[in-house]
């Protein structure tokens, strides 16, 4: 998977598992792309911050400091579909 695929998904279920702590699905989900990010990038994530219509990722990969941006709305999108369906809703 590439870094930056790694960073989106990582950063959406980031969303969900914060949104919703009970969840257990969230919270394996967030751990497995944490790990694919630790164990494949040799990524260490130093921010994350809301800056306009941007999440901004400030992290180290390989001992480089990089920075990526994601659109709020793309990053969202998993959250709010889950939080839109009711199933996934049940017992929460």
């Amino acid at each position: 998977m590439k870094l930056v695929d790694a960073l989106s998904n990582w950063l959406s279920i980031k969303k969900v598992h914060e949104e919703r702590p009970h969840d257990l699905a969230a919270k394996d989900t967030f751990e497995f792309f944490s790990e694919i990010l630790k164990d494949d990038h040799q990524v260490n994530i130093q921010s994350v911050t809301i800056q306009g219509h941007f999440y901004i990722v400030e992290f180290k990969a390989e001992g480089v400091e990089r920075t990526e941006r994601f659109f709020v709305d793309a990053v969202d999108a998993l959250y709010e579909g889950i939080i839109n369906e009711p199933r996934f809703n049940e017992g929460c």
